[in-house]
């Protein structure tokens, strides 16, 4: 199969007449088995610890390594350094450091990989006879790359190789491609880029007039593993795989949703099977019952693990069966308050009408129907009519009709048992049944018409609603053991952010007929195409999982992840909910949007903030009516719970966004920055990538000090930049911005430059 961005690619060199493509590497061709890449240093460290003179945590180290790395490039002129001249500035031995360096070039060689179907498009390309090269900001040399990544790779060694540290020039300036571009002598609309970085491989190209290809997901893949890691302490290895399993995917799916089965679920779902696995092997069964809806997701997902694992010996069934299908059969009609327990369930039960339960008890009070049929079954105590409550009256006329309830019971309890053994044939204790939760209510209801217990009753998540049934023994994937992070209570709030997508495609299971088969509801059609684009996202996780041989992903990584998702939904992932709709796994006839206009303006009115404060003062806070406040506020303010977070720099980022768009606008690509404090140097960092040129800066302190220098620039006083040139300028200094704009305009009127200048601050 084609992926969407080798697709793209061959289309784009067909139309432009391409002559030349040049690939970024890292995370584009080449990817690495850690949760980020700075991770490999820490690997590099532990390797080695024991060689070392210095004593350090491999943590410790890690930060080290990349605040060297940030040091030296701050005070080299081109910010282009190599991995030597870092190692070299480390306060350790010369001995230290040639072993930290050799040991990182064993550490990268070990972790890295290469994306198998954007290699085989570059040798295909290369057979064409397309002219292909690499191209790279990094601190390696080209001869470690190949050493590195490309030691098994002839053909990929061969390709000529263009690297920043080298150069001393780079692509987020530019000037990379501008060298490049003398040394083949190209037109530059005749040549092809492909990379990850925004800015670096998309927009600084694309100034200059070459086509450029984005190989990154709808995503933001950054932002969602920043918070995995900062908020939710994860280490996911299988980061890289998220990413190549968003970037291949097919032509024809829902973009959003084949991410979020590729990005989110995948690896989520692939810790569950493996789980579940795990469990079937310890118990020695033979079957695995996934029940529906759910099962129609989690079957064929354990079935593919099955076989990717070699494990062929366990069958997987989906079991059609539903909390509506196995209630009546479950009800042991001999116990003396079996009437009593009935009723107490269907207070409890989500949207159960007064016609939902006369229909269910045979008998219809035409009266009662006509005034309360669509009143909630749970409130009718406090409705009265004739003197007595709705609840009363209704109890009292089902209770006088117990023996059609009776027969009814065991009628069902017969087909329910007939479709069992069609289905399974074997008894329940040789099985192990698998449901989404968070109370298991479908497995108890199980063990209580068969009379027997299961090997084993697995959940993806439960609550302390599954203490209820104390009959009934669970273990579920995410539960007391690893919920650090109060996850079960808030998916057990607003199950509508997973049910969706993991019920499937296909309706409820009302009951079963006389001769054992079951019967379904309608599906809920308007999901058809969102779910099937969501799995696929998911069985291509899976299956580039196995391809790149990843290690096992944790308990706490798939926790991590579903805790940053239902918590701190990007606008991606939010958006997605407002086209899904959800229906009641009880077999509700009526199917809803998750998010609607009513839900987000109710949120807009009260406010974000104040959204956000009672609903985690009070997590049942209009529960039923917002399904999910936290995705809700995330449409409104898309940076709100990143920002709550402290993942924004204090704001920071976001003026520094804003300044950036402000100097977009204004179209100026040479300036001066007036403030060279802490807040400038974030944004050196960040407009570094961006075909900026900074002439020069301007501070205070070379008023009274005369000029130094700063990451490469110098720095004057004020006149002295209106002397040097200086007319446009960015403040970076957001306390003074009034008075410097000020001084900035007087002292150029005095010296006779007004007229030309020109402040931009935010």
């Amino acid at each position: 199969m084609t992926s969407f961005l080798t697709q793209q690619i061959n289309q784009a060199i067909e139309s432009k007449q391409v002559k030349l493509v040049s690939f970024d590497l890292f995370d584009t061709l080449i990817y690495r088995k850690a949760d980020k890449p700075a991770s490999v240093f820490a690997e590099a460290f532990d390797l080695v610890s024991h060689k070392l003179t210095m004593q350090l945590n491999a943590r410790d180290y890690e930060e080290l390594r990349q605040f060297a790395e940030k040091n030296l490039k701050n005070k080299t002129k081109s910010r282009e350094v190599s991995l030597q001249q870092i190692i070299a500035t480390l306060p350790v031995s010369a001995q230290d450091q040639e072993t930290l360096l050799q040991a990182e070039l064993a550490a990268e060689k070990r972790h890295g990989f290469i994306d198998a179907e954007l290699k085989a498009l570059i040798l295909a390309l290369r057979k064409q006879g397309t002219q292909i090269i690499f191209i790279s900001d990094m601190y390696l040399t080209a001869a470690q790359i190949r050493q590195c990544f490309f030691y098994d790779e002839p053909e990929l060694a061969d390709i000529p190789l263009y690297v920043s540290c080298e150069r001393q020039a780079n692509k987020a300036s530019g000037e990379l491609f501008k060298q490049i571009q003398a040394i083949y002598q190209i037109e530059y609309a005749q040549w092809l880029h492909i990379g990850d970085h925004e800015i670096s491989d998309v927009k600084n190209p694309r100034l200059l007039g070459i086509a450029a290809i984005h190989a990154a997901p709808m995503f933001n893949l950054k932002r969602i593993t920043e918070a995995e890691t900062k908020i939710f302490n994860a280490r996911n290895d299988c980061n890289a795989v998220r990413q190549l399993a968003a970037l291949h995917r097919p032509p024809e799916v829902d973009v959003p949703c084949y991410e979020l089965g590729a990005i989110i679920w995948g690896p989520t779902l692939l810790g569950f099977c493996d789980w579940v696995i795990e469990n079937v092997l310890t118990q020695q069964a033979s079957h695995i019952l996934c029940v529906m809806r759910e099962g129609e997701v989690f079957a064929p997902l354990i079935e593919k693990r099955l076989s990717q694992r070699q494990l062929s010996e366990i069958k997987v069934i989906k079991l059609y069966a539903s909390r509506k299908s196995t209630f009546w059969p479950s009800i042991d009609i001999t116990s003396d308050d079996w009437f009593e327990s009935v009723i107490k369930i269907l207070v409890g039960r989500r949207g159960y009408s007064v016609a939902d339960f006369c229909k269910d008890f045979g008998f219809t009070p035409k009266v009662l129907l006509s005034q309360f049929a669509d009143l909630d079954f749970k409130k009718t105590d406090g409705v009265y009519f004739e003197g007595e409550s709705v609840f009363k009256l209704l109890c009292q006329q089902a209770k006088a009709n117990t023996q059609p309830i009776k027969a009814k019971i065991a009628q069902q309890k017969t087909q329910f048992m007939a479709y069992y053994q069609q289905a399974v044939g074997v008894e329940l204790s040789q099985c192990v049944t698998v449901d989404l939760g968070n109370g298991g209510t479908i497995q108890n209801h199980l063990e209580q018409t068969l009379g027997m217990r299961a090997a084993a009753n697995l959940l993806l998540y439960s609550t302390n609603r599954i203490y209820g049934r104390l009959d009934t023994l669970y273990q579920s994937f995410i539960a007391a053991h690893n919920d650090s992070d109060n996850l079960r209570r808030l998916l057990a709030r607003s199950p509508e952010c997973i049910e969706s997508f993991l019920l499937g495609n296909i309706g409820t299971t009302l009951g079963y007929s006389s001769s054992g088969e079951p019967q379904l509801g309608n599906a809920t059609k308007e999901n058809d195409t969102l779910v099937s684009s969501f799995y696929r996202g998911v069985e291509q996780f899976f299956d580039l999982f196995l391809r790149y041989n990843l290690p096992q992903s944790s308990l706490r990584s798939a926790v991590a992840i579903l805790s940053r998702f239902v918590r701190m939904p990007t606008v991606e992932e939010a958006n997605i909910y407002t086209r899904l709709h959800h229906e009641d796994n009880f077999g509700a006839d009526i199917s809803y949007p998750i998010i609607n206009d009513e839900q987000i303006t109710a949120v807009k009115n009260l406010g974000v903030e104040q959204a956000h404060s009672t609903f985690y003062a009070f997590e049942h806070w209009e529960i039923g009516v917002l399904h999910w406040p936290q995705a809700i506020i995330t449409l409104l303010d898309p940076d709100f719970h990143f920002r709550k977070a402290g993942l924004l720099l204090n704001n920071n980022y976001l003026n520094i966004v804003n300044l950036i768009k402000l100097i977009e606008e204004k179209q100026w690509r040479n300036f001066t920055v007036y403030g060279a404090g802490i807040f400038f140097e974030q944004f050196y960092e960040i407009a570094s990538t961006y075909n900026f040129t900074v002439e020069r800066l301007v501070d205070r302190k070379a008023e009274l000090s005369g000029e130094y220098q700063l990451q490469g620039l110098s720095v004057n006083g004020l006149a002295e930049a209106l002397k040097k040139g200086s007319r446009l300028f960015v403040v970076t200094s957001f306390a003074f911005k009034d008075d410097i704009a000020r001084n900035i305009y007087n002292l150029a009127d005095e010296m006779g430059y007004a007229g030309d200048i020109e402040v931009i601050s935010l």
